[in-house]
């Protein structure tokens, strides 16, 4: 590749030793640039435009932090992916970095295969965002989680439209960040972490400025992302883990000791009820309602109906209506 189309890396540090390092290790695939401290940096990436900034915290002039403010802030820059690379290994540090809304934090020192990965996995992403142009397809072909982190590399203003068997749903973009999410019933976070956990249905990115009312709190886009994905990992173990969803449930011996979601949960399958059929009436999110309905199965709190759970049932219920006398 001609230097006019390599991907272009700036690495900012002020230890010469680590600059040579770094450069060593992506000359071979990227155009390498290097600054020694916050200002230079900000001054060669308004000047070369680099295609992604990994860059140190503690330097002289001005910080990492410092750099990544004004990249930013400004428009010609502020598409630009940032990688957080510290000495700091302690968490407040990692989280005020991607709270930030940085692409990745990598603490020192670090492995450089590793380093190489995160990094092609970024550029991979920002290619696929030129590809898609338009961002539109199926979510079965890209994760909607991919989709978003485009959103936010390419800060993008627009709503996100969402059509799947499980309704239509929309999540408003604010120069990359999510600020309104909605489907069904649910709004805000809950909304935005139920979409996150479709697996179908197709997605279209419409650019366009809208007045809409945040229902989100403007947050950093990785944490969002990564909690999202752990809650959509534990919902879909718990449904491999759940009988069939044609499978009638009512509440089980144990059930009087549930409290808060739990109670809201049990008191849903009252009488017995189907599990998809509890998942409306309960008002729960999917990514709430399925773990706590397989932790309810293992504490008793539900039963299958078989004739024996109908009695523990009705002897229950006889057991709390003499408790009221």
């Amino acid at each position: 590749m001609t230097d006019d189309t390599r991907i272009k890396i700036l690495i900012v540090d002020d230890e010469d030793n680590i600059r040579h390092l770094l450069r060593l290790a992506f000359e071979d695939g990227f155009e390498v640039l290097e600054a020694a401290d916050g200002m230079e940096a900000f001054d060669k990436a308004l000047q070369v435009k680099p295609h992604i900034i990994l860059s140190d915290i503690m330097m002289p002039r001005l910080d990492g932090y410092g750099l990544y403010r004004k990249i930013k802030s400004r428009p010609e820059t502020s598409s630009i992916p940032f990688v957080f690379l510290s000495a700091k290994k302690d968490v407040d540090e990692r989280v005020v970095g991607l709270e930030m809304g940085a692409d990745d934090y990598i603490t020192k020192p670090f492995s450089i295969k590793e380093l190489k990965a995160k990094v092609r996995s970024i550029t991979k992403k920002l290619s696929e965002l030129k590809e898609l142009g338009s961002l539109e397809g199926l979510i079965k072909e890209v994760d909607l989680v991919d989709v978003i982190q485009l959103i936010e590399m390419g800060r993008k203003t627009g709503m996100l439209l969402l059509e799947s068997s499980l309704g239509p749903g929309r999540i408003y973009f604010d120069h990359g960040e999510p600020v309104y999410a909605k489907t069904g019933d649910w709004e805000g976070i809950e909304a935005f972490y139920t979409m996150l956990s479709w697996k179908e249905g197709r997605f279209k990115l419409e650019h366009k400025i809208l007045s809409v009312e945040e229902n989100m709190e403007r947050s950093g886009g990785q944490e969002l992302l990564m909690e999202g994905v752990r809650l959509a990992d534990e919902m879909e173990e718990s449904v491999r883990n759940l009988p069939p969803a044609s499978t009638v449930l009512q509440p089980g011996e144990e059930a009087e000791k549930a409290e808060g979601k739990l109670k809201e949960l049990v008191q849903a399958f009252e009488g017995g009820v189907g599990i998809h059929s509890a998942l409306e009436k309960s008002g729960l999110p999917p990514y709430i309602f399925f773990p706590l309905t397989r932790e309810a199965l293992k504490k008793g709190m539900l039963a299958g109906r078989t004739d024996t759970a109908i009695k523990s049932d009705l002897l229950r219920k006889i057991r709390v209506a003499l408790e009221k006398l």
